[in-house]
């Protein structure tokens, strides 16, 4: 018991000290706002406005207390200053070799009618088409050997029917905004979705690390000469070889090439170099559930020092970890219901998400003192009482830890002696 209550109030401590980082662009009753709105988001596991302002047990009626939250929501300022003092802290942890993960996703609300600028988006479960919002998400990863830390960066809502800025555009400027903030660190990595010219003629006018799986429809350049890069690939000599721990094999090979940067075809086109990465997975087991065939990566890298086998190392295990942002789509939608958002306005709609995305990085803050966590909290954090348990994906074990830690504690208030606000009380000497 000793020691939980020791844990409680380094978490509360954490919590605090996390949520004045973002002072800077707050006043006061926003602070607390944002306070609360984490708090609550973190101890409900939920990010609709009763549930939150219930979880607050504030001595008020909840009603008093939405509405209060409901107050700030509705600043349409809000959300651009949250969302860019997040991503700025948050670029700060980057390093050389952090993956920075650019993926769309999308919430569904298939049932809803007045929620303002609801439209048409892909469900990426089903790939129909249902009523609800797109959104741009962006996640950075840093490894150091077998530990791999997530770092939730930048999250959008996206409307068809309101915003006039396309998501594409907002893309970019969030791309610039990274390169400054980090000082031009990580690898930005992209699904096929992005293989577009004007995404690779924008990362190369900010000379950004990048690494695109490519599409089977695209004409590059070898050799000055022009080629379809499904045939380039097949001629591509895959010299290197991966084993992968399930029985299965990854040949791979690399080579130079140059991208033409023109939006559409011209007799002379502007070329820029890059580093072409084909590989191809073959399994050995009759029951194996992985794909043949080839795959193409599009890469530029500050890794060219480095051995070939090395470079193409780096790319496919970079690919690889981005899953990972499917991962944390997963998390909030299961541990949090983001799908399940409530709010008819577009401005509060961005707004919550946006504190939810604070909240869901505080939680991703943690993955350090997960084994000072499962030491105190066993029965959340394990099931077997074993640490191997501790390398899989730790999230959700964190998000339990955390509501139940957050449902023992409460929000620090500012204590006063005496109702005397302007003195310094901790020594006070009288004359007389």
């Amino acid at each position: 018991m000793k020691e939980e209550k020791i844990m409680l109030q380094k978490l509360q401590e954490k919590f605090s000290y996390f949520t004045k980082r973002f002072s800077n662009s707050l006043n006061k009753t926003e602070q607390r706002f944002l306070k609360e709105s984490c708090y609550g988001i973190i101890s409900s596991q939920s990010c609709i406005v009763r549930r939150t302002a219930q979880s607050l047990g504030e001595k008020i009626a909840s009603k008093k207390t939405q509405e209060r939250l409901i107050y700030h929501l509705d600043k349409s300022d809000l959300n651009n200053r949250l969302s860019q003092t997040l991503l700025q802290k948050q670029s700060g942890k980057l390093k050389q070799d952090s993956l920075i993960i650019v993926d769309p996703s999308d919430i569904v609300k298939k049932y809803a009618e007045k929620m303002e600028g609801i439209s048409k988006v892909r469900d990426g479960n089903d790939g129909k088409w249902k009523s609800g919002y797109d959104a741009l998400d962006i996640v950075g990863v840093n490894q150091e050997g077998n530990d791999i830390s997530i770092i939730p960066m930048y999250s959008q809502l996206h409307s068809k029917v309101i915003d006039v800025d396309t998501m594409k555009n907002t893309l970019f400027d969030r791309i610039v905004d990274i390169i400054v903030y980090s000082n031009n660190q990580g690898v930005f990595v992209f699904d096929r979705g992005f293989d577009d010219r004007k995404v690779i003629k924008e990362l190369h006018a900010h000379e950004a690390s990048y690494i695109i799986r490519m599409k089977n429809n695209r004409d590059v350049y070898f050799h000055d000469k022009k080629q379809n890069i499904d045939e380039l690939a097949r001629s591509t000599k895959l010299r290197y070889r991966f084993k992968l721990p399930d029985e299965a094999t990854i040949s791979a090979g690399m080579c130079p090439i140059e991208i033409p940067l023109n939006s559409h075809p011209v007799k002379k086109p502007t070329l820029t170099k890059a580093v072409l990465v084909v590989a191809k997975i073959k399994s050995n087991r009759k029951d194996s559930s992985i794909r043949s065939g080839l795959f193409y990566f599009l890469c530029k890298t500050n890794r060219d020092e480095l051995p070939k086998r090395e470079i193409v190392r780096f790319v496919l295990d970079a690919y690889r970890l981005r899953w990972k942002i499917e991962e944390v789509h997963r998390q909030v939608k299961t541990d949090y219901g983001w799908e399940r958002i409530q709010l008819q306005t577009y401005c509060r709609l961005q707004n919550m998400n946006t504190v939810l995305w604070i909240a869901i990085s505080f939680l991703y803050s943690l993955d350090r003192w997960k084994y000072q966590l499962s030491k105190v909290f066993s029965h959340i954090m394990t099931e077997k009482k074993k640490l191997i348990e501790l390398e899989c994906f730790i999230y959700y074990r964190l998000a339990n830890v955390l509501r139940y830690c957050f449902n023992r504690i409460s929000l620090y208030r500012k204590i006063t002696y005496h109702k005397c606000k302007s003195e310094f009380l901790q020594l006070r000497v009288s004359w007389f």
